[in-house]
C-alpha cells in the first residue's frame, strides 16, 4: 500500500519505526515533517534526512567513540546513495525517479533500502543495543 499522505521523511521514518521497533514516540514522527521535499526547497532528499535520523537514534551515543561511529555510517550512507544513484537533491532525484502516481515512493524505497543494508552490516559487527 502506498503512503502517499505523508512527505518522503515522514514515509521512512514511520517505515523505519515499523521496522526496527523504535517505539518512537508520535512526537518525533511528526518532526520530520519540515524535512519533505527536501526541506520544502528541493534542498537535501527528505528521504535521506529521514535515513539519517534513523542512524542518529540507532547509534548517537554519549560515547565520543560511540558519536565517531554514528558519523562514519552517516557518511558512508551518504557517499553510497550518491554513487548509486547520482546525487542527493530533492530536485535531481525528482527528475530521474519520482512517479506521478507513486509520487516519491521509489526514492523512499531507495533510501529505506540502502539503510537497511547498511544496518545489517553494522549489526554483524556490532549490535546497536549492545553497549
Amino acid at each position: 500500500m502506498l503512503d502517499v499522505d505523508r512527505n518522503c521523511s515522514e514515509a521512512l521514518i514511520y517505515g523505519a519505526n515499523d521496522e526496527f521497533l523504535l517505539d518512537l514516540p508520535l512526537e518525533a514522527l511528526r518532526m520530520m515533517g519540515p524535512f519533505g521535499g527536501g526541506m520544502s526547497i528541493e534542498s537535501i532528499c527528505g528521504a535521506i534526512t529521514g535515513a539519517l535520523a534513523v542512524i542518529g537514534i540507532l547509534y548517537n551515543r554519549d560515547d565520543p567513540t560511540d558519536r565517531d561511529r554514528m558519523k562514519k555510517i552517516a557518511e558512508r550512507f551518504l557517499r553510497e546513495f550518491r554513487s548509486r544513484y547520482g546525487c542527493l537533491d530533492c530536485a535531481c532525484l525528482k527528475d530521474k525517479y519520482r512517479d506521478e502516481w507513486k509520487k516519491c515512493e521509489p526514492v523512499v524505497r531507495m533510501s529505506a533500502r540502502l539503510l537497511e543494508e547498511i544496518i545489517k552490516v553494522e549489526e554483524s559487527r556490532r549490535p546497536f543495543g549492545k553497549e
